[in-house]
């Protein structure tokens, strides 16, 4: 079912900003909490993300099919074939890029409130769906950086934050 799925994404170069938007995307954070426990619970939550998603990487390694040369040209198309040739196409489950966006957006609904947390959650559910018009993920990796990121961010908050 699910590369059947995958399949049928079809391949857009129009969406790499969107998916190197994610470096500005999970940076942010660390520029607007300024209360120190809000701080900790984002780096603490994002060292776990990283941890768990590389050891996954590690022992369980994938391989996503991805379109790699003969790409079209323009800043989109030159932007993918600059990264793909430093990332490889291994390791891509689960997907950090997603799982990390979590904890952003939970950040900014505690620092901006509901309006600038719901541009955050658009910003980042197009992440999530340029990682699969790139060619950089496959669905299942993003239902499972998700799943990796809404746990993490909800057991760090509650021991760092919802405990006092």
């Amino acid at each position: 079912m699910w590369v059947t799925l995958d399949q049928k994404i079809p391949y857009i170069p129009f969406f790499a900003p969107v998916y190197f938007s994610t470096y500005i995307f999970v940076v942010q954070p660390f520029f607007i909490l300024s209360n120190a426990r809000q701080f900790y619970w984002m780096l603490t939550s994002f060292i776990v993300i990283s941890v768990i998603s590389s050891f996954i990487h590690a022992t369980i390694p994938s391989k996503i099919e991805r379109v790699e040369q003969g790409m079209p040209g323009g800043l989109s198309g030159g932007m993918l074939g600059l990264f793909q040739k430093t990332c490889k196409p291994y390791g891509n489950f689960p997907s950090m890029h997603v799982g990390l966006s979590v904890p952003v957006i939970v950040a900014n609904f505690m620092v901006y409130g509901p309006v600038i947390g719901s541009i955050m959650v658009t910003w980042a559910v197009l992440i999530a769906i340029s990682t699969l018009y790139t060619k950089q993920h496959y669905v299942l990796d993003v239902l499972a950086g998700f799943l990796i990121g809404f746990a993490v961010s909800a057991l760090t908050f509650l021991l760092l934050i919802g405990i006092r």
